[in-house]
């Protein structure tokens, strides 16, 4: 749907600080909030120890939050996506993408990827903790990986064991089918810290 934009800025106004005409950046879904309601100033307390201490909540914004395709900012100009040949967007909502980061693989990251590393940092995803994911479809990937990266243990959760290889090169400590039967669950009871399900809609 063209939210997830990669591209080079090409114009940046006079009081942005964080990117620089000829930057490779990227836009998530969300290009757009009043960044001074309740919501978009509200601080979320995380998990003590977490990274990332305070965590603003924009995509609730009182005022109705702008997505980078058909949405509609404040002074009544649409915002296109990233099919239309430019995007202009605040620069709050612009991520800088590393030099050593393809393109093509930054894109999804801007929403498969953040859908799933919000949650795995919000609940404390890190060495000692056992995390399930179920589902090992684009967000399932995603999953697997930055659990893994934040120091997990990692179960995979999925119907058959059709993906049972790729989980294993990701390196899941465990993959559990669960099309085998209820003894599955019995078996794996009480084994993860949390979950998350990361289905297709």
């Amino acid at each position: 749907m063209g939210h997830e934009i990669v591209g080079q800025a090409v114009k940046v106004g006079k009081n942005v600080k964080t990117i620089k005409i000829g930057d490779r950046v990227g836009v998530g879904a969300q290009s757009g909030a009043c960044l001074e309601c309740e919501r978009c100033v509200e601080r979320m307390s995380l998990v003590p120890g977490n990274l990332i201490d305070n965590v603003d909540r924009e995509q609730y914004c009182d005022e109705g939050q702008v997505g980078t395709y058909n949405g509609v900012y404040k002074d009544g100009s649409k915002s296109y996506g990233g099919y239309a040949d430019y995007a202009r967007v605040p620069s709050h909502f612009v991520v800088k993408i590393p030099d050593g980061l393809s393109s093509e693989l930054a894109a999804p990251m801007l929403c498969g990827g953040i859908t799933v590393f919000s949650p795995l940092k919000q609940e404390g995803a890190s060495p000692g903790k056992t995390v399930g994911v179920v589902g090992i479809g684009g967000l399932g990937h995603f999953a697997l990986l930055f659990a893994k990266a934040l120091g997990a243990e990692v179960v995979a959760i999925s119907h058959s064991e059709t993906k049972k290889a790729d989980a294993e090169k990701m390196g899941v400590s465990n993959f559990v089918a669960t099309a085998k039967g209820k003894s599955v669950f019995k078996e794996n009871a009480r084994t993860l810290d949390f979950i998350g399900m990361c289905l297709r809609h």
